[in-house]
């Protein structure tokens, strides 16, 4: 699909994963988060990739010069880590040049990811609105929490240590993965600011900029929640290999 380009957000340095190593090549079941991305976006028949390192990037490179995929992928550097719309801030012009009409935005952390949760959003792109995945958890932990208008679209998206006690008690969060139109990001990006305690610019200030521009926000609930949980420590990553491998029974 020429109409669509995947945002791969892979600069993250995996701090809590206690490695030098980039959390993106960290393996599950002998392959890296990244290359289980790569894989769903190949398999949902998406052609052009993306993917945004940190400015400490030579690994990730060079494990995509021996990539095997069959998709064309772009590297993005972002400079300084200031945040997730920082990161696709700095992808905008190699999107652009591409001459996508639609950019699907996804962390590369997600290794069980699955290709036809993929075509659900991109199924949806032509609907002139912001899709933006969502998962209910038993237990949401520090997700960013869903906030649905009357109409059931998603009004905000609230980062979990800037929640009410209301909010908190909500069981449906973000998963950090949208299909946008490239239209309406180009206009969206230069709104979001980063006026919060991090300093930082978040990308689910976007879902407030459409709700504002009379954009519709459409949540699309993943069925598994396994399948979209992030890893940011060895006890996830321990946890993420165990639901790949039941893919496989």
């Amino acid at each position: 699909m020429k109409d669509v380009v995947a945002v791969i957000l892979a600069g993250g340095k995996g701090k809590r994963m206690h490695s030098m190593q980039s959390k993106a090549l960290h393996k599950v079941a002998d392959r890296t988060m990244l290359d289980w991305t790569l894989d769903a976006c190949q398999l949902a028949g998406i052609e052009n990739v993306i993917v945004v390192v940190g400015s400490a990037s030579d690994a990730i490179r060079q494990h995509l010069m021996l990539d095997g995929h069959a998709l064309n992928i772009d590297i993005a550097v972002q400079a300084e880590p200031l945040g997730t719309a920082d990161a696709v801030r700095s992808a905008f012009d190699k999107m652009k040049a591409l001459k996508a009409r639609y950019a699907i935005v996804l962390p590369g952390d997600l290794p069980n990811l699955q290709a036809g949760t993929l075509k659900k959003l991109m199924l949806k792109r032509a609907q002139k609105a912001l899709i933006c995945l969502t998962v209910v958890r038993d237990e949401p932990a520090a997700y960013g929490r869903i906030v649905r208008n009357e109409d059931g679209n998603v009004a905000r998206i609230v980062e979990f240590k800037d929640c009410t006690p209301e909010q908190i008690a909500i069981h449906e969060v973000n998963v950090g993965i949208y299909s946008v139109p490239m239209a309406f990001l180009e206009t969206a990006l230069p709104q979001i600011k980063n006026d919060n305690d991090a300093h930082e610019f978040y990308f689910t200030d976007i879902v407030e900029i459409a709700n504002r521009e009379n954009m519709p926000v459409q949540p699309i609930v993943a069925d598994d929640p396994g399948e979209v949980m992030g890893v940011n420590t060895p006890d996830e990553l321990l946890v993420a290999e165990a639901w790949r491998k039941k893919l496989s029974l």
